[in-house]
């Protein structure tokens, strides 16, 4: 906040919400000063928001909007100047703030003060996520001894659900996707109701969300014995990934260790068919930040967790991915999730 010259602070957006103050709720508002923390809520989560931020001020609102209530807690503490979170604040919602704060206090836009903090995890943050992938590795082991030609793309993602919450998910990372055969070219497929079949591909990208952090974790298996291309396909996404948690270290910029692996896999006559960037940072939200691309700025530092995930696509034939998440560690780097990899 001193570097943005802003002696407070509103936060509108939920997961900055959460990493604050724990809070859970759907809705909030928190203003955060050099001395204190205030969470504004309307009465539906008065409750809960007294029980989960026991250091913050809980301020109940009614009958006023979000906005209008943090402009009169605003016009109480007087700050001079009130940064807000340029990248999340509504067009309208700015306008009700401006007309609502003093004249005395200037409004000034700051650029992802919280996402940055974010990104470096401390040791209770990783254990959350540690916890999240062994839920994962140990939905992927369970789902593996039912799946089975017959059942549908979607009758498998249900069961991947499923299994995720009964090992002690919160709920999915994000919505699972599942793609087998040709649908699995599609790096991000949607399930649908087409059937698994014997000798196909089938494309696993899910993740759990335990305590308000998550997992990522994407597997591809073959229904049968792999012919030819699968297997050789599988060995160069394979060498590309190991090859990049080779060289993750603290310093390195993103962009060196997804070229790393882009060009291990150009290398192998498969350029065209890697189509997106080699992974992203993971914890409150599943891309936590700027990760591992062409265009990332990011240079690691310890306490980054992010996933890396090279994949084939060919259009007609089917696509194939292994997804890990890795935390940067001092000297390098620890791969947190542990499913078997092959096919």
């Amino acid at each position: 906040m001193a570097s943005a010259d802003v002696d407070a602070l509103l936060v509108t957006r939920m997961p900055n919400i959460f990493y604050l103050s724990g809070f859970t709720g759907s809705t909030a508002g928190i203003i955060v000063t050099s001395n204190d923390c205030y969470i504004l809520v309307d009465p539906r989560y008065s409750i809960q928001a007294r029980t989960e931020c026991t250091h913050a001020h809980v301020i109940d609102y009614a009958g006023v909007s979000l906005m209008k209530a943090a402009a009169d807690l605003i016009n109480d503490l007087r700050p001079k100047h009130l940064g807000f979170e340029s990248e999340h604040l509504t067009v309208s919602n700015l306008r009700e703030l401006r007309r609502c704060v003093n004249r005395e206090t200037r409004l000034r836009s700051t650029h992802r003060l919280i996402e940055k903090l974010r990104q470096v995890k401390d040791a209770h943050e990783i254990g959350l996520i540690r916890r999240a992938c062994e839920i994962a590795d140990h939905a992927f082991e369970s789902v593996l001894s039912e799946i089975k030609p017959g059942m549908t793309e979607k009758d498998v993602a249900t069961l991947v659900d499923f299994t995720l919450r009964r090992l002690g998910a919160d709920k999915e990372a994000f919505e699972t996707i599942v793609a087998c055969g040709p649908n699995s070219a599609c790096p991000h497929a949607t399930p649908s109701n087409t059937v698994l079949e014997p000798g196909q591909l089938v494309k696993l990208d899910f993740g759990a969300r335990y305590l308000g952090y998550n997992s990522d974790l994407t597997r591809t298996i073959c229904l049968g014995e792999p012919d030819e291309m699968e297997i050789e396909i599988h060995r160069v996404v394979l060498e590309a990934q190991q090859a990049a948690i080779e060289a993750i270290k603290p310093g390195k910029s993103g962009q060196v260790i997804d070229r790393i692996a882009r060009e291990h896999i150009a290398s192998q006559g498969y350029g065209d068919n890697f189509s997106h960037g080699l992974g992203h940072q993971l914890g409150i939200e599943t891309h936590d930040g700027p990760g591992l691309s062409q265009k990332s700025d990011l240079v690691l530092q310890p306490g980054n967790v992010l996933t890396v995930e090279p994949g084939i696509y060919i259009e007609g034939w089917g696509g194939l991915r292994i997804e890990d998440d890795v935390l940067v560690t001092d000297t390098g780097a620890e791969i947190l999730t542990s499913s078997p990899r092959n096919l």
